[in-house]
């Protein structure tokens, strides 16, 4: 075989892979683009289903407030497209806006309603602490607002001692006032709790309720200042003296009450000058 004919060979054969080379980047090419479309199809067909989707009314099972707390909210939303109205997104989104909410369940139904049941926050008293106050100091504990505290404000707490939010411009509450630091303030709500199911009556006439350094300071109405243990003891020291302020030299009076003393109490009239 001569040097011409194996040249010429030689370049029979790289054009045959060129020829197969360029086929291959064709092919493969072609494969890319339809990937492209398929996915741009793709892609749009979900956009235009998330959209369609889109929550476009609801039914909310609320008191009246806290429907209109809950409606306002879902309005402000950027988007309730299918992605955003997630049960479980949406859950952790209006538990964050709203303070008033202790719990919210959330069921969708297809193709553009929300079934929303919710579980609103109890106030147990409402609560008052200068040192907190005077140094913009609010609890961040779980569940509550967030809201930076600003003094002389109070704030709704709940039996857990989560101060959620502070108390509305003329918004009722007839709640007695804690008026401790915050260390007392679990403390304190879940002893009121225990009071006002066991002995709701002097749940009822509690108006202020103070953290000494040895126990509660628990005024009442008309001048009356019970001085109790903390913890269980003090409640039961509540129970005792229910069935003492039956007895007929009791029953008529208003009293200044110490318990603080396991062996001895003090009981004196109390005057609405008295309370300090």
């Amino acid at each position: 075989m001569t040097h011409t004919r194996i040249r010429n060979k030689q370049k029979e054969m790289k054009k045959v892979a060129r020829f197969r080379w360029l086929l291959r980047c064709k092919q493969t090419l072609t494969v890319g683009v339809a990937g492209l479309l398929l996915c741009a199809v793709t892609l749009s067909g979900l956009w235009s289903l998330n959209q369609s989707l889109s929550i476009q009314q609801w039914n909310i099972y609320a008191a009246a407030p806290l429907k209109a707390d809950i409606e306002q909210a879902l309005q402000k939303m950027e988007s309730l497209d299918f992605w955003h109205s997630r049960p479980a997104y949406l859950r952790q989104q209006l538990l964050s806006r709203i303070p008033d909410l202790a719990d919210i369940h959330i069921q969708r139904q297809l193709p553009n309603t929300l079934i929303i049941h919710v579980t609103s926050r109890k106030a147990i008293a409402l609560w008052f602490n200068k040192e907190a106050f005077n140094k913009g100091i609010l609890a961040k504990n779980q569940g509550s607002s967030g809201n930076t505290a600003r003094q002389g404000q109070l704030y709704l707490v709940d039996e857990s001692g989560i101060a959620y939010r502070p108390r509305k411009y003329g918004e009722s509450s007839d709640l007695p006032v804690l008026r401790m630091k915050l260390a007392y303030l679990q403390a304190a709500c879940q002893w009121l709790a225990t009071l006002k199911r066991d002995q709701p009556q002097w749940f009822a006439r509690s108006s202020e309720l103070f953290a000494t350094h040895d126990g509660w300071k628990l005024n009442l109405t008309a001048g009356q200042q019970w001085h109790l243990p903390f913890g269980l003891r003090g409640l039961q020291n509540i129970n005792l003296l229910t069935n003492i302020l039956k007895q007929p030299r009791w029953q008529a009076g208003h009293w200044c009450i110490d318990t603080r003393l396991e062996n001895r109490w003090f009981l004196r009239p109390a005057t609405h000058e008295g309370i300090v």
